[in-house]
Formats: structure tokens, sequence, C-alpha cells
């Protein structure tokens, strides 16, 4: 394996692009509302969030994700407590209501995979439920958490944006489902399962018209807030429009993953003109 497809590999499977993904969502948080969000936040959220999502994969899902890296899972497993132990590190310069609120999200993420009563299934299995759990976890962590009591604008900007987040985080998740069809069993019910492929890219594009639109509901926008989650709405329906059961490799870990890093470059490009 050449080093350049090596690096790229751990960079994707080691759930480093996700988590930047994540991070990069609370940079648009600060440059939209303007907010100095502290480095511990971003590191403590990045490094456990490869934890979690490691944790999850690899020690959970294990035969659905596959690592094909060298060495197996157990290099990953390593890493990810370090991570863990790397984020705990930050966390400690946090105020104390980020370590309930991290732990709250942590918690959700962990009844996602792992079954919280004996006989009763995990959270994954509740197909839209899982979709909603989802969402409302990325958007406490990039959003309600480091704005929460810090800005100088009203509650109503913020409370779109929670709205405006919860839809983008579901409309990335599609693909995902659209491309587990066939490895999903039925009992999950998941959106494609429910309403088939053709559906839920319809649905898909009309919630990110519903996403774009919103904006126009908020009080005072920020310098090129509406052209970035214009276009942001733009690539979102496109990765729709490209998803199916049988896409590329990186497609949705790494495509769609990535449109909020995109988003974000964007609307600090945009400010900076």
């Amino acid at each position: 394996m050449r080093l350049p497809k090596l690096l790229f590999d751990v960079y994707v499977r080691a759930s480093l692009h996700v988590s930047l993904s994540l991070v990069s969502l609370v940079a648009f948080t600060g440059d939209v509302f303007g907010l100095q969000i502290s480095s511990h936040y971003y590191w403590a959220l990045f490094l456990g969030s490869v934890a979690a999502y490691n944790t999850i994969k690899y020690g959970v899902e294990t035969g659905k994700h596959l690592p094909g890296l060298p060495g197996g899972v157990r290099p990953l497993i390593t890493g990810s407590l370090l991570a863990l132990f790397l984020a705990l590190y930050h966390l400690f310069f946090l105020p104390p209501a980020y370590w309930f609120l991290l732990m709250a999200c942590g918690a959700i993420s962990a009844l996602y995979a792992v079954p919280f009563l004996p006989g009763v299934r995990n959270l994954r299995s509740f197909g839209l439920l899982k979709v909603f759990l989802v969402a409302l976890v990325w958007t406490l962590a990039s959003l309600w958490i480091p704005a929460w009591g810090r800005l100088q604008a009203g509650m109503w900007d913020l409370q779109v944006e929670g709205f405006q987040r919860i839809l983008w985080i579901f409309l990335l998740m599609l693909p995902f489902e659209i491309r587990d069809l066939q490895r999903d069993p039925p009992s999950l019910r998941t959106i494609p399962q429910r309403w088939g492929v053709a559906a839920t890219r319809r649905t898909g594009w009309a919630v990110a018209l519903v996403f774009v639109l919103a904006t126009w509901l908020k009080d005072s926008t920020a310098p090129g807030e509406l052209l970035c989650k214009a276009v942001t709405g733009l690539l979102l329906g496109a990765a729709l429009a490209g998803a199916s059961e049988r896409q590329g490799k990186y497609y949705a870990s790494f495509w769609v993953e990535g449109i909020p890093i995109i988003s974000w470059l964007l609307l600090r490009g945009l400010q900076e003109l």
C-alpha cells in the first residue's frame, strides 16, 4: 500500500475526517455569531469524537466496519484510548457545565450502539429516532453548547440556527442510509427502507430547500451567511442526487462528510473578502 493512500485511509477510517467535520461546524457557529470559542473545546470535541466513533465502529459494529489497514483494529483502538485521555485533559480547562453537557452527548452516542436494558435493542434499531438523535447530538455539540448564554443577539437567531443545524445533519445522514440499504436488516426500518430511494431523495431536496429558506427567518445574518447556506443546500442536494446503494467507497465517508468543512471554509473566505 503506497504511503499517500495509506495515510488517506487512516485519515478516513480512523474517524479523523468525520471528527474534523464536527469541529468545522463549531467553527461555523463561531463565525456566524462572532464568538471566540476556546481551543480546548475544539480539541476536547475532536479527540472525544474520534474515540467515540472508533469505539462504535470497531468495538460494537466490527462486522460492518472493517478497518482494512495494516495491523487491523488494534492500532485504531489504541489510538482511540489515547484520544480519549487527551480529550479528558482538554475538558479539564472548560467550565463544569461543559463537562455534563458533553457527557450527555457521549451517553446518547453510547446508547446509539449499545443496548440500554437487557433484551432491549440499541437506539440505532429505532429507524427515524436514530436519525433525530444523531442530529440532536451534533447540534448540541456544535451549536448549543458553545453558543448558549454567550450571544449578543437574541435567542431567536440561535433557535433558527438550531433548526437549520438539525436539518443539515439529517441531510448529511441520508446518503449513508441509502448506501447501507442492502446491509441494514429490514428490522431497522431506516428512511430508505420505509420510503424507497427515490422518495428519500425527493424528501431530502425539499428539506434542503427549507434549510436554505430558513436563513431569512433570522433577525440578523453574518456576512456571507446567506450565500454560504445557499451553496451548502446545493451541495447537500447534489450529494443526495449522487447517492446510491452502489456508491463509491469514499463517496459518503469522505465527500459527503466533507460538506461541513467546505461550508465553513467558504463562510470564512466570504467574510475575509
